[in-house]
């Protein structure tokens, strides 16, 4: 089962367990359920990017600002037929 389907299932509890009112689920006051936590159908973990994944992503960021930077603009190409 996926983290997704997991997260559906336990929202669909949620909701029988109040009724089927969303506004209910959103209002639960029952801290001490083990659902509690994802009752609103999101994962309430941060996730967190390593430092190798954060240099990564940045250097491909770089590399398509480049080569938008490459890529002439409508207005360059007007100027270059007269």
């Amino acid at each position: 089962m996926t983290k997704a389907e997991l997260l559906r299932k336990t929202r669909a509890k949620c909701l029988d367990c109040c009724c089927g009112s969303v506004k209910e689920v959103t209002l639960c006051t029952v801290g001490g359920c083990s659902l509690y936590d994802v009752r609103l159908g999101k994962d309430p973990t941060k996730r967190v990017m390593s430092e190798e994944k954060k240099l990564a992503l940045g250097q491909g960021l770089a590399r398509g600002r480049k080569a938008k930077k490459l890529t002439p603009t409508v207005e360059e190409n007007v100027n270059e037929l007269g």
